[in-house]
């Protein structure tokens, strides 16, 4: 379900903005500065109700504003347009989808499928687990049904068993979370597993098409815990260190995702320019696998791609975006030739100190 239009009041530096989107590509071109990016922020809020730029959405209220606004128009297979809004003022965010009040943003995000292809594409592989985790969450949130409530048991069940051993208690009554919470995590380790499984298939059809990798690739995940023991074991193995250190120390909570070439580390394999192939070859998988499994399409926000990927790139990462019609906003600071990744059927619009006006 495509976004038809998209109205920003009051953001960043944008006053008003009304925009009319083509279903596939729509392309904002301008110097540094201008509000590109701004564009695409606004599509992230609206979508995640947070921001790639800032923890505070305060911060993206334009200067000397009192809040901000933001609405879409998702067209629908033979029905109306459904209009999605959200406002900000006063420290509160409200959130209505088809004009009603939404009880968890997470509603929003399960209409709004975004994938991230900016700069600094390099530290999904290259940085911390917790950014793999990330990466897997949204890929298990879209396609399976089940994640997000097992999800939010695991991290009560955890929360709970953490603040007992910050408070020293004895071990009989950490003891007392171990069998829920084990259960709880033998539930997302199966959902990651199998997702995991299906994902792998994906990555290596699509890399195919993007890298001219001899070698072969392979995706590795550490659910943990060790491998001999069940969850509900390891949690009994390590209660003495966990109580000294005051936190579980194993558990889905510490899993990580881990890439191979040629059986060693991708980042010791790989150039940078490969790499940031590599971590959009993932994301487009993960849009593909949606795709296949609930005929949801995905917006791909590619903030100045230019910056990132050669001309060649691009022209294979637009063409791969396209044939699992994908949704793709795309910042530049200049127009591409006419050859590039059929730009010609882009929307383009020219931005400018923070105005927006499509060009005809």
């Amino acid at each position: 379900m495509p976004l038809k239009t998209l109205s920003i009041d009051r953001f960043r530096n944008i006053e008003s903005a009304r925009l009319p989107l083509a279903p596939r590509i729509n392309l904002f071109i301008g110097e540094n500065a201008a509000g590109k990016t701004s564009v695409l922020e606004a599509l992230f809020v609206l979508a995640r109700a947070r921001s790639f730029r800032t923890r505070n959405l305060d911060k993206v209220i334009r200067s000397g504003e009192d809040g901000f606004q933001l609405v879409a128009s998702i067209g629908q297979e033979n029905k109306r347009d459904m209009p999605v809004g959200m406002s900000r003022s006063d420290k509160k965010l409200i959130a209505r989808i088809d004009g009603k009040p939404i009880k968890r943003l997470s509603e929003l995000a399960t209409l709004f499928p975004v994938q991230w292809l900016g700069g600094n594409l390099h530290r999904l592989i290259e940085e911390g687990p917790v950014f793999r985790r990330r990466y897997l969450d949204w890929g298990l949130f879209h396609v399976k049904q089940s994640y997000m409530s097992a999800w939010q048991r695991f991290q009560k069940l955890l929360k709970q068993r953490n603040a007992a051993l910050r408070k020293g208690r004895p071990a009989q009554e950490i003891n007392a979370w171990d069998l829920e919470l084990a259960a709880s995590g033998e539930v997302l380790h199966q959902l990651r597993d199998s997702y995991i499984a299906e994902l792998e298939t994906v990555v290596l059809r699509v890399l195919q098409e993007l890298l001219d990798l001899p070698g072969t690739f392979r995706m590795a995940y550490r659910r943990g815990w060790p491998a001999d023991q069940d969850y509900h074991q390891a949690l009994q193995a390590g209660l003495a260190k966990d109580r000294e250190q005051g936190f579980t120390r194993t558990g889905p909570q510490r899993a990580d995702l881990v890439f191979f070439y040629n059986d060693r580390p991708v980042n010791e394999q790989l150039s940078r320019g490969q790499l940031k192939l590599l971590v959009t070859a993932l994301k487009v998988a993960q849009a593909q696998l949606l795709r296949n499994a609930a005929s949801q399409t995905s917006l791909f926000l590619m903030d100045d791609l230019g910056a990132e990927l050669d001309r060649s790139n691009q022209l294979r990462v637009m063409r791969l975006l396209q044939s699992i019609e994908a949704q793709v906003f795309v910042t530049a600071i200049s127009e591409p030739a006419e050859s590039d990744w059929e730009s010609e059927q882009a929307r383009r619009f020219h931005v400018k100190h923070g105005e927006v006006s499509e060009v005809l």
